[in-house]
């Protein structure tokens, strides 16, 4: 028998997070055998670390035992936050900011650039023996054109670096919790979501998914775009009311939509936005590189061992669990 702590791993992490569970705990890993955890596993476990799996209340009434909870990603939505803090156990995570702003932000301009000339179809031309139809894909230039960045966190901040640096656009910003411009960089902040839409020529959302900004691209907001804009969604899905931007795709409102996310994952297979025109998706990927998964896998591994051995990690999405009774 093993003095030492026992992680149940319900999905596969970069092996540089495994090495570091394996060197300190003793790692439970169903999965690598083809079968699911079993409730002894479960009840016999220390700590569990999650990807994309629910936890819900009745999983943490089964794990007797937790004393910690990792969650391998940034947001926290598929844990019940209120059930792990009753049972006074930290739930951790791995902030943006640390491990996937480059991969993030780098699919996202990808994005961009896929959407405004038209990558896919051109792809596809070539393939399928359609030279002589590339006078059809008209491009759209970025060069002094507007971004507007919603969202002016880690992730926001290093698309328009990017995209001032390299495109030479000019940058308005949308954020009611940031009131300076970041040092070094030449960014309009605007008063409202409003002047922003009015305002870019491509509209990039880096926001989390919460009440506040519920839907928060509406058929109201997109009435306000350009019909000239693109929109790019690498954020969360229930930001864009996919319904209404689909119908305003219809209708010609606006040039284009790229989405890497969406309200639910994956998306139905009838959901009208699938069949929307001058649109381009990717299945949740933003974030999958080798080096940003590597980073994740890593911070989430070191914040349990530290929740095992006694200390308190930074990244705990539930602090009240360390306030005093």
């Amino acid at each position: 028998m093993s003095d030492k702590p026992a992680v149940l791993l319900v999905e596969a992490i970069a092996e540089s997070g495994m090495k570091i569970l394996r060197d300190n705990c003793e790692l439970i890993t169903p999965w690598q055998a083809g079968r699911a955890y079993t409730a002894e596993e479960l009840a016999g476990a220390d700590g569990l670390l999650v990807r994309l799996s629910k936890v819900t209340a009745n999983l943490i009434a089964g794990g007797p035992n937790l004393k910690v909870i990792g969650r391998h990603g940034v947001g926290i939505d598929n844990i019940d936050l209120r059930a792990a803090t009753e049972r006074r156990i930290p739930v951790v995570f791995t902030p943006s900011a640390l491990t996937m702003v480059h991969s993030v932000a780098e699919h996202t301009v990808q994005l961009m650039l896929a959407l405004a000339r038209q990558t896919v179809a051109a792809d596809n031309m070539v393939r399928e023996g359609r030279y002589a139809e590339r006078f059809s894909l008209m491009g759209m230039e970025f060069y002094q054109k507007t971004l507007g960045v919603v969202g002016l966190g880690v992730i926001g901040r290093r698309v328009a670096e990017i995209c001032q640096k390299g495109f030479g656009m000019g940058i308005v910003a949308f954020d009611p919790y940031v009131k300076e411009v970041p040092p070094g960089m030449e960014i309009t902040l605007l008063p409202t979501l409003r002047d922003l839409l009015r305002q870019s020529d491509v509209i990039t959302l880096h926001l989390p998914a919460n009440a506040e900004t519920s839907f928060m691209i509406d058929a109201e907001a997109i009435g306000r775009m350009k019909p000239t804009a693109l929109l790019i969604n690498a954020a969360r899905g229930a930001i864009v009311d996919s319904i209404a931007l689909a119908e305003a795709l219809q209708r010609g409102q606006l040039r284009g939509a790229a989405m890497d996310v969406f309200e639910q994952e994956p998306p139905r297979a009838n959901h009208p936005i699938l069949t929307a025109p001058r649109t381009l998706f990717s299945p949740h990927v933003a974030s999958m590189t080798n080096e940003a998964m590597s980073r994740m896998a890593e911070l989430v591994a070191r914040q349990v061992v530290q929740v095992l051995t006694g200390e308190r990690p930074e990244h705990v999405a539930n602090p009240k669990v360390y306030e005093p009774i």
